[in-house]
């Protein structure tokens, strides 16, 4: 989406076949790489909320979901489980927001390196706290409100928020 984004403020054919195009840029491997940091990055997660959970309430396997709720909602264990782990998680949620917001557009318009990219992208975060936190907010809002509907509402939404990032992008780093 970020290709069909440059390539119309360019004023080039823009057609949905060079979104698929990506694969063949000169950038697939910062591109690949910046994936892989991220993936990497939702591991990590995944295995925080997992010990989490262990240490806090660490039910069996065979817990019905009527008794997890139950351990969740009316036990210290389960809300401290709740208030630590959402914790954890915005940490997490922010770490990747940042290292990756104008990274990928910045890979793909100026063929930069992925370490170069994310340090880009961390410190645009930085001169701009409030845009980026509203921007990080409206993007969490219209995904929610995306996936509503069946998931069927993000084909709307991820081209919308695609081009919108690039936008952004744009407004931020200069050329």
């Amino acid at each position: 989406l970020y290709e069909i984004s440059r390539r119309r403020e360019l004023g080039i054919d823009s057609s949905w076949g060079h979104a698929f195009a990506a694969h063949r840029s000169r950038s697939i491997g910062a591109i690949a790489l910046l994936g892989a940091m991220l993936s990497g990055l939702f591991i990590a997660w995944l295995f925080s909320a997992w010990l989490i959970y262990r240490l806090l309430l660490g039910l069996g396997p065979d817990v019905s979901a009527a008794e997890f709720l139950r351990a969740v909602l009316t036990t210290f264990d389960g809300w401290m489980m709740i208030v630590i782990g959402n914790s954890v998680g915005l940490l997490f949620a922010v770490l990747a927001f940042s290292i990756s917001v104008i990274a990928f557009p910045l890979i793909i318009d100026r063929h930069v390196d992925a370490p170069t990219a994310i340090r880009t992208s961390i410190a645009a975060v930085e001169a701009n706290p409030r845009v980026m936190m509203i921007w990080g907010l409206m993007v969490t809002g219209l995904l929610v409100l995306g996936c509503l509907p069946v998931l069927v509402g993000l084909v709307v939404i991820m081209p919308v928020l695609g081009h919108a990032t690039w936008h952004l992008y744009r407004k931020v780093v200069e050329r």
